[in-house]
């Protein structure tokens, strides 16, 4: 079968169209995040295409291609992709489009390709992970798989609130009588007013976190349908809580999250948490991912998402491919050393 690779040559408004048909769509694949992380990073972004014989888009990813100019080399980083979960996709057809992108890329753009799917580990993903391997890319051990928690928002609202333990229930009834005014969009004012609380919890807290103004921005340049949205608590009129969360492909994905002293007072966290699961099945979202957990480092909101019916849930990882062994070598000992000065 012949392929149709297309790189760089490709429109916004056709990356969005050919994009909302894949299931592992997400935030990160977005075109305006990985502009803002890129400009933000000093990287470039390259967005690849590959068709097949009959048009259908079997694969789709943005690369951001980052100068490692101590040792002469340049990186190709495939954040949360490249794309591959199309309804009824067929195996042979994805091996052969992964193989035209890593050609494509390492000939040509990178001397080092690194993807992290959007895919989690089941029963199938294994599937997922020969078809990475076949078609030339070799899991990265010493990375760790992304770990988070799965809830399902798939029934109805009863059930849904079934699935919640019998504290956190308790906590949100407790809510839900209390004087909060919940408010929900995609305004830009629901996101300065997280990055404030989120500000404050950082130095309250004193944890690294994420950098909000990626996000931020990143929503300036959204389109309508594909915009993220807030979830905020007011108490007596000031801002105690917030939550902001993208819905793209079939899966909700929690971005950034914050509360202030007031909030733990009027639990008003599990209010603003039950509303965003609501808004993720209204926007017809399977599942919700509720942004990773540290078991170790962070129990209590390992136990806090637990109790919200999640499921621990690890990613398969990254895969990548270089030009030859002498540059894999190169590659593994800097990004070896850059960790432990770090």
């Amino acid at each position: 079968m012949t392929y149709k690779v297309i790189v760089d040559s490709i429109s916004r408004e056709e990356w969005e169209g050919y994009a909302a048909n894949f299931a592992d769509y997400s935030i990160y694949q977005t075109w305006p995040y990985q502009q803002v992380r890129a400009e933000m990073d000093g990287q470039e972004v390259s967005r690849v295409i590959i068709k097949d014989e009959n048009g259908c888009v079997v694969t789709m990813g943005q690369v951001r291609i980052k100068h490692v100019k101590p040792l002469g080399l340049r990186i190709g980083y495939v954040q949360w992709g490249p794309l591959i979960k199309r309804k009824a996709f067929r195996l042979e057809s994805v091996v052969a489009a992964l193989r035209e992108l890593r050609q494509v890329y390492l000939c040509n753009k990178v001397n080092v390709m690194r993807i992290v799917p959007n895919v989690v580990k089941d029963d199938t993903s294994i599937i997922i992970e020969d078809i990475l391997v076949v078609s030339g890319f070799q899991h990265v051990s010493n990375v760790p798989n992304y770990h988070t928690m799965m809830l399902p928002l798939e029934g109805n609202e009863e059930e849904l609130r079934e699935r919640l333990h019998r504290s956190w229930r308790r906590y949100l009834r407790k809510a839900e009588k209390s004087n909060i005014e919940i408010r929900e969009g995609t305004s830009l004012e629901y996101f300065e007013i997280l990055k404030r609380l989120y500000l404050m919890a950082k130095q309250r807290k004193r944890f690294k976190g994420l950098e909000q103004d990626v996000f931020i921005k990143t929503q300036e340049l959204l389109s309508a349908s594909e915009k993220m949205n807030a979830v905020v608590a007011y108490c007596e009129g000031q801002p105690v809580t917030a939550h902001i969360t993208s819905h793209l492909g079939n899966t909700a994905v929690g971005i950034l999250a914050a509360s202030n002293e007031v909030a733990v007072q009027y639990n008003a966290s599990y209010l603003v948490w039950w509303r965003t699961l609501l808004a993720g099945k209204r926007a017809g979202m399977k599942k919700y991912d509720m942004s990773g957990v540290d078991p170790i480092g962070n129990p209590n909101v390992y136990q806090f998402k637990l109790r919200m019916g999640g499921e621990d849930t690890f990613y398969i990882g990254a895969f990548e491919a270089t030009t030859n062994t002498i540059i894999k070598n190169m590659w593994h000992t800097g990004e070896k050393i850059y960790r432990l000065m770090k």
